[in-house]
């Protein structure tokens, strides 16, 4: 049976791209020649997968000897399931008080009047 890598983060595709270059024992510089990118690419690649090009994604992965395959899950966790339909009527709820927001007091830093000075040179 085939190995099966889960990615759900672009931690979990760093770690994998690693993982799958040292299984076959090549350097970053050796997968680099094979992809036709420098050992420079393989490593910004391996350290920030998610910005990587899709077809140099999908050039790697050949490469190691993998595929990249979608997968429904039978069951999507909560925070990204769609909202379900509403059939009942929202509940009517009280209106909240608007926060009133104060605007801090201030304080002259002296007691002395200001007074409007002439411009220099208008006496």
């Amino acid at each position: 049976m085939a190995d099966v890598y889960p990615v759900r983060f672009p931690d979990q595709l760093r770690q994998h791209l690693r993982a799958l270059r040292k299984r076959h024992d090549l350097t970053q510089a050796q997968i680099g020649a094979l992809v036709g990118v420098s050992q420079a690419r393989i490593a910004e690649i391996e350290a920030n997968p998610g910005l990587v090009n899709f077809e140099q994604l999908m050039k790697l992965l050949s490469v190691l000897g993998v595929s990249l395959t979608l997968q429904e899950e039978a069951a999507a966790p909560v925070a990204t399931r769609p909202p379900a339909a509403k059939t009942s009527k929202p509940k009517a709820t009280k209106p909240q008080p608007k926060a009133i927001s104060r605007q801090p007091e201030v304080k002259p830093a002296s007691r002395r009047t200001l007074v409007a000075r002439p411009k220099k040179g208008s006496w």
